[in-house]
């Protein structure tokens, strides 16, 4: 009779992905996970929600590629979301977690992604396409490099950067978004452009931020 050694889940510095197939279903049951085909590389396709809630996960414990309904995965440590599906047809929750950057996120999701209150310093690994709302509350976030495409609205209250952009982002189409990116305001993630910020503001018919705050949390170059 063939015994097949128990998958140890323990923490470690990087992720501790299953490497066989019998891993991959013991890891599926532990998490409640159905409903998935698992792919020659060890990933699975899910059809339906994946829930990893409070789980005290610092990483993520399978390979996921594609994922149907919605995948949340917020409430635990992550410090990377590397595991994560290429594509999820609901929303994609990460909120609440030891976040950096966005490395590791979907390429697409079908409908809102919440990277909300991480110590997100970038947007580096963000979506491709967003075919929702977008939600990066309470971050430390200082400009928009790497902002995905976006359908719905965009939530970035509690990051420095919403001083600059506070006027106009809630509605903001994704080509707004890019062109403050393209006119190049923020440098170094700690310097603005002031003469580049009042040609955007101009152009675009918007109202003047605040200087008086932005000089407490940026360099001013007049």
């Amino acid at each position: 009779m063939k015994h097949i050694k128990p998958y140890e889940i323990f923490e470690s510095a990087s992720p501790n992905f299953p490497t066989t197939r019998e891993e991959v279903i013991e890891v599926c049951e532990k998490y409640e996970i159905y409903n998935y085909i698992i792919n020659d590389d060890l990933s699975i396709d899910g059809d339906g929600d994946v829930y990893l809630v409070d789980k005290g996960l610092e990483y993520l414990p399978l390979k996921f590629n594609y994922v149907s309904g919605n995948f949340v995965c917020s409430d635990n440590k992550l410090k990377t979301l590397e595991g994560s599906p290429q594509t999820v047809g609901g929303y994609f929750f990460c909120f609440e977690n030891e976040l950096k950057t966005l490395e590791g996120s979907p390429q697409t999701v079908g409908g809102t992604f919440n990277c909300s209150y991480n110590e997100l310093i970038t947007l580096e690994g963000s979506p491709q396409t967003v075919n929702g709302n977008f939600l990066c509350f309470g971050n430390e976030l200082k400009d928009l490099e790497y902002f995905p495409e976006v359908s719905g609205n965009v939530y970035i209250k509690g990051n420095t950067v919403y001083l600059l952009v506070y006027t106009f982002i809630r509605t903001a189409s994704s080509f707004m978004i890019e062109d403050f990116i393209d006119y190049e305001i923020v440098r170094n993630r700690d310097t603005v452009m002031l003469d580049r910020l009042q040609t955007f503001i101009r152009d675009n018919d918007l109202k003047m931020p605040n200087l008086k705050e932005i000089k407490k949390h940026y360099k001013i170059i007049e």
